[in-house]
This record gives structure tokens, C-alpha cells and sequence, in this order.
């Protein structure tokens, strides 16, 4: 399959990597700055372009990879599809579910199809989990801890584009936590409503650096959920405990299958035990009956742009749909949206009310000015 870049910076290199991986054929790049796209067309013998316009009209590729700032997620989709070509954009996919909507809408237009990088549905544990609690094999989920701990310091936020909602679209919610998140929900289904607070401990952006939310499912099941920029050591975290015992994931920046851990309720005779004894530590943990975690185990795939490129890649040359397409995703950019309508206001946000008019369905901060938002996020 050929395939294009738009966007020669750091992650379209994930991308030319995991193309080359699975025996595609880069063909063309482009970036606004020549010199990058000169670097990355070099090395994989593409040709380059200084824009999307000049690669649209040259290129022959069939899949197209959207790696610039997301800012300008949206307005390349929208042109990728409107020349035929099926686009794969990197996450966050667009800044707005206006934006999302409007690439759904050209999407319809068009004979090609919108992808998302969301490859933490595509690792062999991520799967696995995915399968099991849909089959209830693992019990039914009641509890979950969904965290993203990680650590940008200030010369992150150099670039001209972070930092700010036109370039970078928001903080660590959006920008780093969007992956645990969009696994979160793909592992628990449907969301029902929000409640969250957004911080602005430390780092000079326009948005927040810490946020937290408590999370309602349609299943009833209950989470919480909390991205940081400001957090040395570094933690991706999912833990979800369900009525037949706790599931658990444990890594930085992708999963292997030794990542994640399953451990069953404790027998009646030894859950009969905890708490009898205060301050005195005990082994809650032991199973009893078939491990159905471990007996599901096959290959290890580790979750990295590579597993996703490769199953997309796949399902195309076989003809079969790809799972991880744009409206997959709307659920996740919903619960983003949400996240920030309920920080910046201070009140519960259901899934069912963001319509097109809602006031934060045409931006993340809503129609709310910037000195407010500075008001409310600084402690």
C-alpha cells in the first residue's frame, strides 16, 4: 500500500516507522518547514512537499497520515477526504466535536474513510480485556482509577503552538490523557455524566496542567479520573475492579502483556479474615478456580503506533472495516469536552446534553473568556 505523511515533527516519525514495519510504501511527505520534510523524505526515499495542497496534487498514496499540530487536524482532514484519500489522523484528532462533526460530514462525501491513532485499543492486553469483560468472563466492572502521571517541564512549552487553545487545543486532559481515557472507555462502554476540576499549578499555558474527574457509566459502574503534567515519576494507570476481582494495567507511554495483572476476589474463607487484624498486613490476592487472565494470553503485542498501523493496514488490504475510526472515537472527544465544560463551570456535564448547541460544543472553553478561565484555574 502507499501511504503519505503531513507533518514531518517528532511523531510522524512513529508513523514512517510502523508504515515501513508493515511493508507499506511512503511516497510522499510534506511540512511546512522544508527542511523536515527534505529529512524524513531522505531517509524513506519519499518525495517531499511544502504542503498538503502540492502532496494532494502528486501523490498517488491511498492513506494518508495527518502528524502536524492539532490545531490543524480538522481543516486537513477535511481536505484529504475531499480528494478521495482515506486520512489517518494522530491523536488528539481534532480540537473541538464541532470540528469532529465536520470531518464526519466530509467523511460522508467522500468514497475514503477517517482513522484515529488511539493505539492502546490495539496492544494484546488492551484486546484481551476488551473481549473478556464484554463477555463477562472477568466479572462485571464496578470500580475503576483511570490515571495519567506524567511530567513536561517549561521548555515543553516552547513551541509557539503549545501551550495555547488554538495550537495545542488543551492541556494534559486532551493532549497525554486522551490515551488512557479513549482505553478506559473502550474497556467500560458508555459514559453517563461528569463532574470535574482543572488546576493551573505551574506551567505557563492557557489551560490547565492538572485535571480530575468523577465519572458515572451507563453500566453504573463508577471511575475517577486524573491527568498531570507534574508528576516526576512518571505513571499510565488503569485499574478496574470488577465483581470477580481487579483488573490492572501498570506502564509509561505504552503496555506489553506483562503490564497488566489480573488478580480474582479472595475466597470466602479468606475474605472472611480481612480487616480482623489492623495494621497487620495480608495477602488478599490468592485465586481460587481457572485463571481466565493468564489462560487468555497469545502473543505479545505491545501497544505502540506499530500495532495499530499494521491491524489498519491489514483490514484495508483485506477488506474489512477498521474499529478505530472517527465516530469510534466521538465518545472519547465527548468525555473530553465534557471534562472541560464541568471544570470551567463548576457543575455535573451528561453525555446526553452535548448537542450542537451546547456551549462548549464549538471549543473546549467553551465561550468563556480568557482572563476568567485564568480566574478559575489558578489556585
Amino acid at each position: 500500500m502507499k501511504v503519505a505523511i503531513v507533518g514531518c515533527g517528532n511523531i510522524s516519525r512513529r508513523h514512517a516507522e510502523s508504515y515501513a514495519a508493515a511493508g507499506a510504501e511512503l511516497v510522499d511527505v510534506a511540512d511546512i518547514v522544508p527542511a523536515k520534510a527534505a529529512e524524513l523524505a531522505a531517509k524513506y526515499g519519499a518525495r517531499a512537499h511544502s504542503d498538503a495542497t502540492q502532496l494532494l496534487a502528486a501523490t498517488d498514496a491511498e492513506l494518508i497520515s495527518v502528524a502536524t499540530p492539532p490545531g490543524s487536524h480538522a481543516e486537513l482532514a477535511v481536505q484529504i477526504l475531499a480528494a478521495g484519500r482515506s486520512v489517518l489522523l494522530e491523536k488528539p484528532p481534532v480540537l473541538s466535536l464541532a470540528e469532529m462533526d465536520a470531518v464526519a460530514s466530509a467523511e460522508r462525501a467522500s468514497a475514503a474513510s477517517a482513522y484515529v491513532v488511539f493505539q492502546h485499543r490495539h496492544g494484546s492486553g488492551g484486546v484481551r480485556a476488551a473481549d473478556l469483560l464484554r463477555r463477562g468472563v472477568l466479572g462485571v466492572p464496578q470500580v475503576a482509577v483511570c490515571e495519567t502521571l506524567w511530567f513536561r517541564p517549561r521548555s515543553y512549552f516552547d513551541p509557539e503552538w503549545r501551550g495555547t487553545w488554538v495550537g495545542e487545543g488543551g492541556g494534559p486532559t486532551l493532549g497525554h490523557g486522551i490515551h488512557q481515557i479513549d482505553l478506559l472507555l473502550h474497556l467500560l462502554g458508555p459514559w453517563r455524566s461528569i463532574q470535574a476540576t482543572a488546576v493551573r499549578l505551574d506551567r505557563p499555558v492557557e489551560f490547565e496542567d492538572v485535571s480530575m474527574a468523577s465519572v458515572v457509566f451507563e453500566s453504573g459502574a463508577v471511575a475517577t479520573v486524573i491527568n498531570s503534567l507534574l508528576s516526576p515519576r512518571e505513571l499510565s494507570r488503569i485499574r478496574i475492579d470488577t465483581t470477580g476481582g481487579t483488573l490492572e494495567v501498570n506502564h509509561v507511554y505504552g503496555y506489553s502483556d506483562a503490564d497488566w495483572t489480573f488478580h480474582a476476589v479472595p475466597d470466602a474463607a479468606r475474605a472472611a479474615q480481612l480487616g480482623l487484624n489492623p495494621g497487620v498486613p495480608g495477602n488478599a490476592e490468592a485465586a481460587t478456580g481457572p485463571d481466565q487472565w493468564a489462560d487468555s494470553a497469545g502473543d505479545d503485542v505491545p501497544s505502540n503506533h506499530e500495532a495499530q498501523i499494521q491491524r489498519l493496514l491489514d483490514d484495508l488490504a483485506a477488506g474489512r472495516s477498521h474499529d478505530t475510526t472517527l465516530a469510534s472515537t466521538r465518545p472519547t472527544m465527548e468525555f473530553v469536552t465534557a471534562l472541560y465544560a464541568s471544570a470551567v463551570t463548576g457543575t455535573p456535564v451528561r453525555r446526553a446534553d452535548l448537542v450542537t448547541g451546547h456551549p462548549f460544543y464549538r471549543a473546549l472553553r467553551g465561550d468563556v473568556d480568557q482572563d476568567r478561565i485564568d480566574a478559575m484555574m489558578r489556585i
